[in-house]
């Protein structure tokens, strides 16, 4: 399946039926899935400023085992944000291992950057799931992911907005 086709199909299971806040579906390139054991997530990348800026913003609705995973282009501290995200959702960083570092349940708009940030340990992945889907499936702190990033993506430096 082309690239473009299956990042259509995640978001479009991402959004579910269509509304006003969710006529603008984030940018990405490609879609992927993301495996802790047995549990499979199939995600949209986010690996440019754009995508990892616009994040999940206007989705009303995720299916079940949808997500997004934010590749960054080295390890670093960041902190992460629900402004316009209406949904609820549980977030991962995972560290170039791919190991979870850090897990956190994130309110639905909330505009204050306070998941991740110096108190979390530094990180190469960020993945976002609806809330709760990490601890159904038994995914701690500790726990290794498996996916593969495309060859061939352009993983965007982190841009930061003035």
């Amino acid at each position: 399946m082309p690239a473009a086709a299956a990042a259509a199909l995640v978001l479009a299971a991402c959004s579910g039926d269509k509304s006003p806040t969710d006529t603008n579906p984030p940018p990405t390139t490609t879609a992927n899935t993301v495996s802790f054991g047995t549990a499979k997530a199939t995600v949209a990348i986010a690996e440019s400023c754009a995508s990892r800026g616009h994040g999940l913003m206007g989705v009303t609705r995720m299916a079940a085992d949808s997500g997004m995973l934010f590749v960054f282009a080295y390890d670093s501290y960041r902190q992460f944000y629900m402004k316009d995200t209406p949904i609820p959702l549980s977030i991962a960083f995972l560290d170039l291992n791919k190991k979870v570092v850090f897990l956190a349940d994130m309110a639905p708009n909330d505009s204050i950057a306070r998941y991740g940030g110096l108190s979390s340990p530094q990180m190469r992945y960020a993945l976002e799931m609806n809330q709760g889907w990490f601890a159904s499936h038994g995914v701690t702190v500790g726990t290794y992911g498996s996916f593969t990033v495309p060859s061939g993506l352009v993983i965007e430096n982190d841009c930061f907005v003035p």
